[in-house]
């Protein structure tokens, strides 16, 4: 079950949006410019994600993650399909969908579907024996503060303002497109803090991994409504190496998030039979 836990937590994972005076260079094909500054579109999408009382969102990851063993190279890979709806103030979760992952030697398909309120805890459906589960409250609690990070991207739009001269800025007729292309140290330590984020404790990163650590061909990718501010997609493609004590390590995950139903999904409820079926962890 702890794998089984550790799989749906790396799904949750997910970071957010942020020359700050110059407006968005409009892509070929553009008609209808706006003529906000970054620093503009970036302080209303903020104020827009706290004001936001509920999001779907369809999730999509893969990652591949390489490494020599006794001379031969292993790969692990994943790949995580989940829909999503998020609600704030109360707090609630309901996600459904499927992960993969490939170790070589062993192989798993695990359905996941979960449910979370701030009154009633966090259950689990179990994939192997199609039962559900109470969680214990600490998993519950770790695994809410990451779901509401990603419900109310605000945290993220406040740690990703130190980078805001570092976006790139264009427009299409509907949308603000922001890009961010990840390169040097000055990086390190905010990757490290998400990807342990959606790991949780497990993930402990040493100064002599961050000191060891470069980024490949990575970037995120925003797209922000110019009518509402809200965020209507992030991408996020990440390839990073470690080398420690001539152990090499490579990590290339692709994170894409589309939201809809902005403040439309119904209110959500852990159904009776769930709760009063559930076996406690």
């Amino acid at each position: 079950m702890k794998k089984q836990y550790l799989f749906a937590m790396s799904t949750l994972s997910i970071a957010l949006v942020a020359g700050c005076g110059d407006t968005a260079e409009p892509v070929e094909g553009t008609d209808s410019e706006a003529n906000l500054t970054l620093q503009q579109v970036y302080e209303n999408a903020m104020q827009r994600q706290q004001n936001l009382k509920s999001v779907h969102a369809e999730t999509t990851m893969d990652q591949v993650t390489s490494f020599v063993m006794e001379g031969q190279t292993m790969e692990i890979t994943s790949n995580s399909n989940l829909a999503m709806d998020i609600q704030q103030k109360p707090m609630a979760m309901y996600s459904k969908g499927t992960v993969k992952m490939d170790m070589g030697d062993e192989k798993m398909d695990m359905p996941i579907e979960m449910y979370m309120t701030e009154e009633d805890g966090f259950y689990m459906l179990n994939g192997d024996t199609n039962e559900w589960l109470k969680m214990p409250e600490e998993q519950y609690e770790q695994l809410i503060a990451q779901t509401g990070a990603q419900a109310d991207a605000s945290e993220q739009l406040e740690q990703l303002e130190q980078f805001i001269d570092d976006f790139s800025f264009e427009q299409d007729d509907e949308n603000y497109l922001l890009t961010l292309n990840i390169e040097g140290d000055e990086f390190k330590q905010f990757i490290v803090s998400q990807m342990g984020a959606s790991l949780g404790e497990s993930m402990e990163v040493n100064g002599e991994i961050l000191e060891n650590m470069t980024f490949e061909d990575s970037q995120y990718n925003i797209v922000v409504a110019k009518d509402t501010f809200d965020i209507k997609e992030m991408d996020m493609d990440l390839k990073i190496i470690t080398n420690v004590e001539g152990q090499e390590t490579t990590i290339e995950n692709d994170a894409n998030i589309v939201y809809s139903k902005f403040d439309e999904v119904k209110e959500i409820n852990i159904p009776n039979e769930v709760i009063n079926e559930a076996k406690t962890q």
